[in-house]
C-alpha cells in the first residue's frame, strides 16, 4: 500500500515538473524613453492640493504606430516618498500626454512643503511645494 501512495505521490511530482521548471518571462525591451512631467497644482481650500501630471514618450520612427511601453508599478515607475502608487498610469502611449492622471496631495504635504517624485525609469520630475506657492505653477494662473 505504501508504494502505492509514493508512485502517486512520485507522479504528481513529476506531472509538476514543467512548471517548476518554466523560466521566468523576459521583460519587455522597448527603444522608446517615457518622461515623466508635471504640469501644475490646484490649490484648494484647507491646504490640499492637486497635482496634475503627464508624460512623454518619445519612439523611434522605426517603432511604428503601434508602439507602447509597459511599466508596472514598482521601483521602474513609483512615487517617494510615501505610497509609491499615486494612481499614475502602467501603460505609456507615444507622443505628450498633458494632464493624464491628477494626485491629491494632504494638508500636511502641502504646508510642510514636501518634495514629491514620480520616477519613470531613470527618470525623475519632482513637486516641490515651497515652490509651487509662489503661484507660477498654478493650475488657474497657466490656462
Amino acid at each position: 500500500m505504501s508504494r502505492i501512495y509514493i508512485a502517486l505521490i512520485t507522479l504528481a511530482m513529476l506531472a509538476a515538473l514543467p512548471v517548476w521548471a518554466q523560466a521566468e518571462p523576459a521583460e519587455q525591451t522597448s527603444p522608446c524613453v517615457a518622461e515623466p512631467v508635471f504640469h501644475c497644482v490646484q490649490n484648494l481650500d484647507g491646504g490640499e492640493a492637486i497635482g496634475h501630471f503627464g508624460y512623454n514618450l518619445q519612439c523611434p520612427d522605426d517603432a511604428g504606430p503601434d508602439a507602447e511601453l509597459f511599466i508596472d508599478i514598482g521601483d521602474d515607475n513609483l512615487f517617494s516618498p510615501g505610497r509609491i502608487d499615486r494612481g499614475q498610469p502602467k501603460i505609456f502611449l507615444p507622443g505628450e500626454h498633458i494632464d493624464e492622471f491628477v494626485v491629491d496631495y494632504t494638508a500636511e504635504e502641502v504646508k510642510a512643503g514636501t518634495a514629491i517624485h514620480w520616477s519613470v525609469l531613470d527618470k525623475t520630475v519632482t513637486v516641490n511645494f515651497s515652490t509651487t506657492k509662489d503661484r507660477s505653477l498654478d493650475c488657474s494662473v497657466l490656462k
